[in-house]
């Protein structure tokens, strides 16, 4: 049964992406953007709503009966949910004769009632998933991630919204930290930790390997040294390694390789 209890690691990247004094945003526009959106399906993944493999996410199937009802959470699973109804039917499977040898029937097998060789069921398709590459963008452009996260974010108080008056009329919004212990607090725990040789829950193992791939931890982990760095992402490594190779580790795993893929590709152009 997925865990409705919800998890606060996005909401704690986007407090580290901004300045707690000024609130100035410290990443840019598309690296914050990947990040949420990631940060977003593996609180998803962690929860058991969806499952990632080899590159296509998959709604657990008992989501249907309990969505989270997390505000950041649920409309994601629906949109997804909504994009399923307009795929096509997936075919029958089909029917296909067993291969045989001959020494192992003879040409007289009828007569022995084992003629003719057994119905197999062969399946040519298989349930369809959703694209990782294209969900993370899809919630990363016109900051449809960030929406949700504010909107999460609003309701705990955790944030401020400012408006701003245009010098030739009209206003401007934006949202800042609610003070500066809020925006630094994300980025002291992970670095009291690795100071302090402590391990990382998971959801701080996803946060600091988030601040790698976005570019935050040249603001938000500045204070450790090189050597507590590699301790750190030694410590992501293996955060995120299963004995069996399989399973939720493995998936956020992807899910990082997936969202450094996408920043590195976006700075290529």
């Amino acid at each position: 049964m997925p865990s409705a209890e919800p998890t606060r690691l996005t909401d704690d990247l986007w407090l580290a992406a901004h300045d707690g004094v000024k609130g100035a945003r410290l990443i840019g526009d598309w690296p914050l953007g990947v990040g949420l959106a990631t940060g977003l399906l593996a609180e998803l993944i962690h929860g058991g709503f969806l499952e990632l493999r080899e590159g296509e996410l998959f709604r657990a199937q008992d989501t249907a009966a309990a969505l989270p009802s997390d505000p950041a959470l649920r409309p994601v699973l629906v949109t997804m949910q909504a994009e399923e109804q307009t795929w096509p039917a997936p075919p029958a499977p089909v029917q296909v004769r067993a291969t045989v040898h001959e020494e192992q029937w003879g040409p007289r097998a009828w007569e022995r009632g084992a003629w003719p060789p057994p119905v197999q069921q062969e399946t040519r398709h298989r349930r369809p998933g959703h694209p990782l590459n294209a969900w993370i963008s899809y919630l990363a452009y016109d900051s449809r991630a960030e929406a949700r996260v504010l909107d999460r974010l609003s309701r705990t108080g955790l944030v401020q919204r400012e408006e701003h008056r245009r010098l030739f009329g009209g206003t401007t919004v934006r949202y800042v930290p609610f003070d500066s212990y809020a925006s630094g607090t994300p980025a002291n725990t992970i670095t009291h930790a690795v100071q302090t040789g402590r391990a990382l829950p998971w959801a701080d193992v996803i946060l600091a390997g988030l601040f790698l791939a976005t570019g935050l931890h040249h603001h938000a982990l500045a204070t450790l040294s090189p050597y507590e760095r590699s301790l750190l992402t030694q410590q992501i490594k293996t955060g995120l390694t299963d004995p069996v190779g399989s399973g939720i580790k493995a998936m956020l795993r992807e899910l990082l390789h997936a969202a450094d893929a996408a920043i590195g590709e976006a700075a290529m152009r």
